[in-house]
């Protein structure tokens, strides 16, 4: 008879199998999909839309440049979304591959605000929720404040903005 650490260990060996069967099947059938298997994100990275889509319509837009659709039935890349209420949108899980940043993907979790910070800063209802959001999920990973950037650090890009750049200096 097996013991309940032998049976919780298989269980989670069916899960990953299930998960994996279930990517390989999207692929036969042409659906790319991600899988929530990930291990624990090790760091945050923060976008800015570059423009006044919403949730909605950045998913939309994602939906049809790369079909890569969340465990959630998301297209959107981010892990999450703040439009300029302060109001936070999960597009993916967070141990889910997201498309946000090229070569960091895996371990990451993506966090776009809706908006064009090169051209106007973002509203304190923002600022808000992305202080809360950031802080709940470096104390729930263990991810220290030096582990949050820019997409400007792993790309040539004005993303996320000199707004949100100064904040995440602040932060750390």
């Amino acid at each position: 008879m097996p013991t309940q650490e032998e049976l919780k260990k298989l269980i989670e060996q069916i899960k990953l199998q299930i998960a994996i069967l279930s990517a390989q099947l999207a692929k036969l059938i042409g659906q790319k999909v991600t899988v929530p298997n990930l291990d624990s994100p090790t760091r945050i990275i923060i976008h800015h839309a570059a423009g006044w889509l919403d949730f909605n319509g950045v998913n939309e837009w994602h939906k049809q440049k790369w079909g890569f659709k969340s465990s959630l039935g998301y297209y959107i890349g981010y892990q999450y979304f703040i439009e300029t209420s302060g109001r936070v949108f999960q597009g993916r899980r967070d141990n889910e591959e997201g498309a946000h940043t090229k070569g960091q993907n895996l371990r990451s979790i993506g966090i776009c605000l809706m908006g064009d910070g090169t051209k106007k800063d973002f509203t304190p209802e923002q600022y808000q929720s992305l202080a809360i959001l950031v802080d709940a999920k470096r104390q729930k990973y263990g991810i220290t404040k030096g582990f949050v950037y820019p997409h400007s650090a792993f790309s040539a890009t004005e993303c996320p903005s000199n707004y949100l750049r100064n904040w995440i200096l602040k932060l750390i």
